[in-house]
């Protein structure tokens, strides 16, 4: 088929998935005023890919000759990590920097699988060769992957096996010879308008009690079974109903969260990365986020590049920036930001090599960075309210500023420091998207948690860092001889690489 273009992508959504917003089904999802907006959104992330100007960044030109996708192009040096990053950032740059789901980090599960195919070749030696063949596909045909993370479950205090209703976790239900049946539940961005989504086990203890929840697969969003039901959407009725003079954010970039309910669905074998393996799915659980936090910390910086830009504009529009309280502020925001890109650099300079050779960044840099990153945007977003003041929260609308009876005032109380109303209203309007809307609550929770809880983090770091040579340092100055304390278990290290 070659690489997907605007208008295949578009076509491609009517295939018979089962959407549901508001409680009611879905006719065409491209034209849904609730899913509208993001098709588009999506729809010129293709354009990007089929634009020479960016052809360079967004693609690559495979060994037999074959023009794949960069998003699914696994990194074989540090050049491959920094065209990632770069990949991401055009994206947020060109379309939104806001955005969070749109294919480019959820395949790198992929990556590790592939990379790790000689753990997954001592269970069942379709497993690696199933991702491989996933990864060959996306490169070529570009199609939107989401994942599938979150599972309902339940009652928290209970391991999956334990719940009175099993469906609340997703599992296998029935092992055939030619796949799967899965039933349950998964939370997931973006569903209703991407084509595939790789599931992902989410149980923290693997005992063998928990096995038919030890799956890992690629589902097609239109298979029989699939229906995916939209969360309340931001803007009553649907983004596409928003003025986007008022809701900048809200109009175009409502990423829509969803419960994608599989209702006995069949997977084939080829689409199986491994199942009922519990032992395989604690020992590869853990690393299947080796590059996705690559990409979540390239959105971390995009936008806290839009909060210092926003800072900037308004402080600018209202004089304040001549201020040295209001200056102190912004570059707290500026020092924020340049800590993020710090963490990703840092981490990409300092590459390690995989087990089959790949390329990720530096485990330890980046879970540092994430937990950094999943801690502070709110204060981030609490230091860009401190800057703007509480003018947010009184703001006329566009009707006010084209009305005859309210427009003179508008026009004359709206503006200030050089700027007319109209300009000074839009910067403080996409001020008011960041810190006092609907739009702004849901970017704090999902930036919180997308990268799972801090006490995930928390751990992956702990498991990660370098632990024996730092109390190498602490036993030689505190005179301790090396024999005299038994070392932790380390973590085991992979070769740092340079170039």
């Amino acid at each position: 088929m070659g690489l997907m273009t605007r208008q295949n992508y578009l076509d491609s959504l009517d295939d018979g998935r089962k959407v549901l917003v508001d409680g009611k089904t879905v006719g065409d999802v491209r034209s849904h005023p609730a899913l509208a907006p993001m098709v588009e959104t999506v729809a010129r992330i293709y354009d990007l890919h089929n634009d020479p100007a960016h052809a360079n960044l967004m693609t690559f030109e495979r060994s037999d000759g074959i023009v794949g996708s960069r998003f699914y192009k696994a990194p074989a040096n540090r050049e491959d990590l920094a065209l990632r990053r770069q990949m991401t950032t055009r994206v947020l740059r060109e379309i939104c920097p806001t955005m969070d789901r749109f294919g480019d980090e959820t395949v790198t599960a992929l990556f590790t699988l592939v990379d790790r195919q000689d753990l997954l070749d001592r269970f069942d030696t379709r497993y690696a060769r199933n991702a491989a063949r996933w990864l060959d596909l996306l490169q070529r045909e570009n199609l939107f992957m989401t994942s599938g993370n979150t599972d309902p479950k339940g009652d928290r205090s209970r391991q999956p096996f334990e719940q009175d209703d099993l469906d609340l976790n997703t599992r296998v239900v029935e092992e055939r010879p030619d796949g799967v049946v899965l039933r349950g539940a998964k939370f997931e961005t973006g569903a209703p308008y991407a084509h595939v989504a790789f599931i992902k086990p989410t149980v923290g203890n693997w005992s063998p009690q928990n096995a038919d929840f030890a799956i890992a697969c690629v589902v097609r969003l239109n298979a029989p079974g699939v229906r995916m039901i939209c969360r309340l959407p931001q803007y009553h009725g649907g983004a596409a109903n928003a003025n986007r003079f008022e809701y900048p954010l809200t109009g175009g970039f409502d990423e829509v969260d969803t419960l994608i309910v599989f209702d006995d669905v069949f997977i084939p074998w080829e689409d199986v990365m491994f199942a009922r393996q519990p032992e395989l799915a604690a020992l590869m659980r853990g690393e299947l986020g080796r590059w996705a936090a690559q990409g979540y910390l390239t959105r971390c910086l995009a936008k806290a590049d839009l909060l210092v830009g926003t800072a900037l504009l308004v402080s600018e529009h209202s004089g304040t920036i001549k201020i040295p309280p209001v200056r102190s502020k912004i570059s707290q925001l500026m020092m924020h930001r340049q800590a993020v890109e710090a963490f990703l650099l840092a981490a990409e300079a300092a590459c390690e090599e995989t087990p089959s050779g790949l390329a990720m960044p530096n485990q330890s840099i980046q879970n540092a960075g994430r937990i950094y990153c999943s801690q502070t945007y709110a204060t981030m977003v609490q230091l860009l309210r401190e800057i703007i003041g509480g003018q947010p929260v009184m703001l006329p609308g566009e009707a006010m500023l084209n009305s005859p009876e309210t427009r003179d005032d508008v026009m004359k109380y709206f503006a200030g420091a050089g700027y007319d109303a109209p300009t000074r209203l839009r910067a403080m309007h996409l001020a008011r998207e960041l810190t006092a809307s609907a739009y702004a609550g849901r970017t704090q929770s999902y930036q919180l948690f997308a990268e799972t809880p801090i006490f995930a983090q928390e751990n992956a770091l702990f498991a990660t860092y370098d632990r024996e040579e730092s109390m190498a340092l602490a036993r030689r100055m505190a005179g301790i001889e090396p024999a005299a304390t038994a070392a932790p278990e380390a973590a085991p290290r992979l070769k740092v690489g340079h170039g």
